[in-house]
Parts: structure tokens; C-alpha cells; sequence
């Protein structure tokens, strides 16, 4: 533009040694576009804020693997995001990338349940629905001794159910920190969502050429949500119903990179790649504010729940 009005005339070596020192500056804007996003008042569900964290990946030119990662924190009754943090790939996904207020529920895939972030979320005064695996922590019973998720599983006689469970956090304190104690949601998929998951797993050891563990199989049977909400108020039934929304973030991320072509990035070079990915992620939040978005419904049916 400048050059086109006759102002300066830049080379192209001197215009991108520029965008890349431009990157701090695109990062603050980006910053108080998501600042006053956050300021809106959210809606409530029973007295709770519903909030969704995830990422997603973004790769450089000719990458076969994630080079940076967008995490994401998303108000389901605003549909707007209300945190975002752009990392490299050593950025973990973590409950830890969010800062919570008394009152939130935040919704996560099995990649967020891991021990040391969960406590953190019930001191800030938040709960958390978040989806498990049979190996992705290390259960206890409530007394402290080893508890058997798959006798758990097989003695389960409703579709739907839970238990009482003790996290291992691999902590010890002076005095020593209570047990963290949650419930263990455990819903039993449809034969068909079961058998559709095992073979996902089983075409997935093929291509690596393992077999895959017999517990992975069986756990495929089972959707599994760990949860600190109470079960006074929350049945299992609600605290699925719940996690179904999880779903609506998938659809920022489409609308995200559809919007901003974030599946697009040109720049292997770490400053440009970040001044090119802030760049258009303030192109996609104005976007989402011109627009209002109303979130889409997410798949019907109790038995669609996705993470």
C-alpha cells in the first residue's frame, strides 16, 4: 500500500524482515480482540459456565507432522472463544492453558486427563467433564487400594452408570493433600459405535504392525468421563448430555481454518509462520464477531458423544 501511494518502496527481503519483527505487535492485537470477547457475559446452565478446551494443528510447508498447535478455549453460550494461545509443537495440551473462575465446567477430550492438572481446576473454584482412557491415569478405590476398571466395566448392568474413584496424583505434601475422589462416568456404546472403534484400533495396529492390547479392545466398549461435579446435581445421564457439547469446538476449528485458512500456512521460517498465523487468526475472531455465530447443534441422539 505504501508503495502503491507512492510513499516508500520496500524489497521483498526488506517487506518480510519487517512482517517478522511485526509478530509481538500482530500477538497484542490478537490478545485484546480475545480480551474483550471475554469480557461479554456468559450464560449459565444451572448456575455454571460451560466452557470447551482443545487444540488443534497446524503444519508448515511439506511438514508430516504438527509444527504449531492453536489451543482454545471456547464459551458455548457466547460461541466465542475466550482464550487462545498459540504454541510450537512442544506446546502440551493441558487443563493448565485455561484461567478459571468459580462456577466454570470445562469440557476436554482423554488428551487433558492427566493427574496434576485436574486439582488445580477444583482450587480455582471450576469442574471439569473429562473424557478417559483405561490407561490414561492410574485409579484407586476411594480407601486407596487398586481398583479394577474392567471388573468395574463387566459388573456394570445399565447402559449407563458410575463409581466413586481415587486419582494417583504421584504427589506428596507437608501436611499431605487430601485424596482427590471423583466419579467415574461409564456409558456402554451401541454395538454399532463399539464395533466401529475397534476397528479403527485394529486398522490402526496394522499400519504399524503391532497388535493391539486386548484392554484397548474391550475398553472401546465404553465411553468414560471423569468428573468433580456433584452427583446430587449432575446425574450420569446429565453429565453426558454435557460432554456432547464438546462437540461445538470442532466446529470453531472448521469454521477457524475455513475462514482463516489456517490449514494453508506458507512460512516455514518460525517469526513469519507466527506474524502469518496471528494475522489471520484476527481476521477469523472479527469474522466471528461480525457474524454473531450461532453454534450448529451437535450430532443428535444420546449416544453420539465425541472426544
Amino acid at each position: 500500500w505504501a508503495e502503491a501511494g507512492g510513499i516508500a518502496r520496500l524489497s521483498d527481503p526488506s517487506l518480510l524482515e519487517r512482517l517478522c519483527k511485526a509478530a509481538p505487535w500482530l500477538g497484542d492485537i490478537m490478545a485484546a480482540l480475545i480480551a474483550e470477547q471475554a469480557k461479554v457475559p456468559a450464560g449459565r446452565f444451572a448456575g455454571y459456565r460451560l466452557r470447551v478446551l482443545d487444540g488443534t494443528s497446524i503444519c508448515h510447508p511439506g511438514a508430516d507432522r504438527t509444527t504449531w498447535r492453536l489451543h482454545v478455549g471456547y464459551d458455548l453460550a457466547t460461541a466465542q472463544v475466550d482464550q487462545l494461545e498459540l504454541t510450537d509443537i512442544h506446546g502440551a495440551e493441558n487443563l493448565q492453558r485455561l484461567t478459571y473462575t468459580p462456577g466454570d465446567i470445562v469440557l476436554a477430550d482423554r488428551y487433558y486427563a492427566r493427574p496434576r492438572d485436574l486439582r488445580p481446576v477444583i482450587d480455582a473454584g471450576a469442574d471439569f467433564i473429562v473424557r478417559t482412557g483405561w490407561n490414561s491415569l492410574r485409579l484407586l478405590q476411594t480407601n486407596g487400594e487398586p481398583f479394577d476398571l474392567f471388573a468395574a466395566l463387566a459388573a456394570q448392568q445399565e447402559q449407563e452408570g458410575e463409581v466413586q474413584v481415587r486419582v494417583h496424583e504421584g504427589m506428596t505434601g507437608t501436611p499431605p493433600t487430601p485424596p482427590l475422589v471423583l466419579r467415574l462416568i461409564v456409558r456402554r456404546k451401541d454395538p454399532q459405535q463399539a464395533q466401529a472403534e475397534q476397528e479403527r484400533l485394529l486398522k490402526d495396529a496394522r499400519k504399524r504392525g503391532k497388535k493391539p492390547d486386548p484392554r484397548s479392545l474391550e475398553a472401546a466398549k465404553y465411553i468414560l468421563l471423569l468428573t468433580s461435579l456433584p452427583a446430587t446435581t449432575f446425574p450420569p445421564a446429565d453429565i453426558l448430555t454435557l460432554y456432547r457439547f464438546r462437540w461445538q469446538i470442532e466446529l470453531a476449528f472448521k469454521r477457524f481454518k475455513s475462514l482463516a485458512g489456517l490449514d494453508s500456512l506458507p512460512a516455514k521460517k518460525p517469526e513469519l509462520a507466527r506474524a502469518w498465523l496471528y494475522a489471520r487468526l484476527i481476521v477469523a475472531i472479527i469474522a466471528e464477531q461480525i457474524a454473531g455465530q450461532v453454534p450448529d447443534s451437535p450430532p443428535s441422539g444420546r449416544g453420539n458423544p465425541t472426544g
